[in-house]
């Protein structure tokens, strides 16, 4: 089963979610290419910042097997909604002059929700609008994540051009990953269709 990419544009739904990345990728993408002058630029040394950024990858692998195996078990939106809880603490955590102990932890926060939310995109769209139209509704989808992975970590340089200070791109970044999260909340609950196949309109195969 599954809705035209035509339809999903007519769906609320489908802008929640393209909404609701758009917001947590130019978070997850600015921060990412510059969180080692960021931590340099609050005090800590090359090596600290780049053992923050070694801990920001590896939490993104274990973000993508967590959050894997928690939408398997519960409702995919609420899953998103508190894995983005998780980067706002961690960004708040970056604003002043956090130590090595303070950066290490809001790397592995900010790092778990990178890893999720590439997952959750792919998992929602099947879940949401199907797999027979997939490839193209995921694609628009994803077209919206390389736009934010081109632009953001240049708007969160410039934030800091203009600021002298990286604190403001970590507050705005806070507010991204809030809304976001909160956002994809009004998802609501999984189509019949989706959930049971035996409730497929007469005549449409699954």
């Amino acid at each position: 089963w599954g809705i035209t990419l035509g339809q999903a544009f007519k769906r609320g739904k489908y802008w929640v979610l393209l909404v609701s990345i758009f917001l947590v990728y130019m978070a997850v993408s600015g921060i990412g290419p510059n969180l080692i002058p960021a931590l340099t630029d609050d005090g800590l040394s090359t090596a600290d910042a780049a053992s923050a950024l070694s801990v920001f990858g590896g939490a993104i692998i274990v973000g993508r097997v967590v959050v894997g195996y928690l939408v398997d078990h519960f409702w995919a939106p609420g899953v998103a909604a508190a894995s983005m809880s998780l980067p706002v603490i961690g960004c708040l955590m970056l604003t002043g002059e956090p130590g090595l102990p303070a950066a290490l932890l809001a790397a592995l926060l900010i790092g778990i929700a990178a890893g999720a939310e590439l997952d959750l995109m792919s998992f929602l769209a099947a879940r949401y609008f199907g797999l027979k139209h997939y490839a193209k509704i995921y694609a628009v989808l994803y077209a919206t994540l390389a736009v934010c992975s081109g632009t953001a970590p240049m708007l969160f340089a410039r934030v800091y051009d203009v600021t002298a200070s990286y604190d403001i791109g970590f507050v705005i970044s806070a507010v991204l990953f809030g809304a976001g999260g909160l956002l994809v909340l009004a998802m609501g609950a999984y189509p019949a269709v989706a959930a049971a196949p035996e409730d497929l309109p007469e005549g449409q195969v699954a």
